[in-house]
């Protein structure tokens, strides 16, 4: 069962503790890090309720490209991801722009994660 922690026109942060995954959802365009300026404490609060080897389940289906100046801003959150005790990600993209974007930015942090084009394909490989 999910338990969303925030939800804005933005993202969507939310978790299933018995899977002990969590769930980011990324929403359309981001402007600046101002439309954000919760993102990195939103995803404090959620990985406080993780255990050491949660799973991610990313969809950025309805992400548009970001300008460069949030590449920042998502590396220093994978960075706590990661610091928190981060298995694997899955990610969901439908764009090869977003997914060059995406993957960019998981390369500058050696984030763990693996590219799917189905939530269901991307939960499934998670839960294996």
């Amino acid at each position: 069962m999910k338990k969303t922690v925030s939800e804005n026109p933005h993202y969507i942060l939310s978790l299933a503790l018995d899977k002990n995954r969590a769930y980011l959802k990324i929403i359309g365009f981001w402007r600046n890090t101002e439309v954000v300026s919760n993102y990195l404490e939103d995803w404090r609060t959620t990985l406080s309720l993780l255990k050491t080897g949660f799973t991610l389940l990313t969809d950025a289906t309805e992400m548009k490209t970001h300008p460069q100046e949030l590449k920042k801003l998502h590396e220093d959150a994978q960075k706590l991801v990661m610091q928190a005790g981060l298995a694997k990600v899955a990610e969901v993209v439908k764009n090869d722009i977003t997914q060059f974007q995406l993957d960019s930015v998981a390369e500058t942090t050696s984030f763990p994660k693996r590219t799917f084009k189905s939530m269901e394909e991307a939960e499934k490989w998670l839960d294996a």
